[in-house]
């Protein structure tokens, strides 16, 4: 006799949407194990139990991603997370209580530091970030050619920052480059000291983050970045832009100096007028700020400015034309 089964509506769907779902015997139906969208669950949905075990099974030599005075930090695998680990500065091992506590309740200085979830132990899973370290990265010279829109948006990066009270650990080991998008992250913050305030200047610190850890020591590579940052504080003062900090936070006389200790080879005349140039552009800015109407001397300036840089700072274009010239009239 054939014994019927009573039908739940669910399930009877979920065969009739994916025939997978059928069971091998004829009349029984599993229970709906499939995902329609045919994505696994993000790490953050799973469990304790799971997350904890794909970190211990993720905590290999393979997946060693670097560490610091404090920390080490490894790839979860099959996630696009990361976690980090506070180790025995003695031993230079982890401490095995990380799983004491786990909170996803973030301050604003745990979502700038790319933290996701807080561990025990004062360690974290935080986002994965595609790229390679600036510090090891083998093309140096491409890191001081990119699009001026990638220090920008690392620019901004430490200026929302510091907006919170973090400050940058301003060293090249700490921003990530992604060759794919020629993208710039910094990873490294840490909370401003109340009791010993530190101002942090967003150009300057870029400026010195490429700069002081031993990059590939050519005068060009610095004019190169000086460049791109001050093309940022183009894009800053620009007429009727709202910057993303306060002009007289730019600090360019900062920023010069930094240049000026890198770059040990004469500069030309030019490069007096072309900072006279930036100063009078910023006080048109903050004039701008006090509801005055300075777009045509502030464009003239810009004008200049970019001008200025070109001629200055970027000048290699106009000597591989001069040499061109040249050889073609040797011919």
């Amino acid at each position: 006799m054939l014994q019927l089964h009573p039908l739940n509506i669910n399930q009877t769907y979920a065969c009739k949407c994916n025939p997978r779902n059928v069971a091998a015997s004829p009349g029984v139906l599993k229970k709906d194990t499939v995902s329609f969208s045919g994505k696994e669950k993000d790490l953050l949905e799973l469990s304790k139990k799971e997350i904890f075990r794909k970190i211990d099974a993720s905590i290999k030599p393979e997946n060693f991603l670097g560490e610091g005075g404090e920390a080490k930090v490894y790839k979860i695998e099959g996630t696009p997370y990361a976690v980090r680990l506070t180790k025995n500065i003695i031993t230079n091992e982890i401490f095995p209580n990380y799983k004491k506590r786990l909170s996803f309740k973030l301050t604003d200085g745990d979502k700038i530091n790319h933290t996701v979830a807080l561990l025990g132990g004062e360690a974290s899973i935080m986002k994965y970030i595609e790229g390679e370290n600036c510090f090891k990265y083998k093309n140096q010279n491409e890191l001081f050619n990119l699009p001026v829109d990638s220090y920008y948006k690392l620019y901004k990066q430490i200026c929302h920052a510091k907006d919170k009270d973090m400050i940058f650990d301003c060293s090249s080991s700490n921003i990530i480059y992604n060759p794919k998008d020629k993208s710039l992250t910094a990873l490294d913050f840490y909370k401003s000291d109340m009791d010993f305030p530190e101002n942090t200047y967003p150009l300057s610190a870029i400026f010195s983050a490429f700069t002081t850890t031993t990059f590939a020591f050519q005068p060009e590579n610095f004019k190169r970045l000086c460049a791109a940052l001050l093309n940022i504080a183009i894009k800053e003062v620009e007429p009727g832009v709202q910057p993303v900090q306060h002009p007289n936070e730019l600090s360019l006389g900062r920023l010069f100096r930094n240049f000026e200790s890198c770059y040990e080879d004469s500069l030309p005349p030019q490069y007096d007028i072309l900072k006279k140039t930036f100063y009078e552009a910023l006080q048109l800015k903050y004039a701008e700020s006090l509801g005055k109407d300075v777009k045509k001397e502030l464009n003239g300036k810009i004008k200049l400015a970019k001008s200025l840089i070109k001629q200055v700072l970027l000048p290699e274009e106009k000597s591989i034309l001069s040499k061109l010239k040249l050889w073609n009239y040797e011919f």
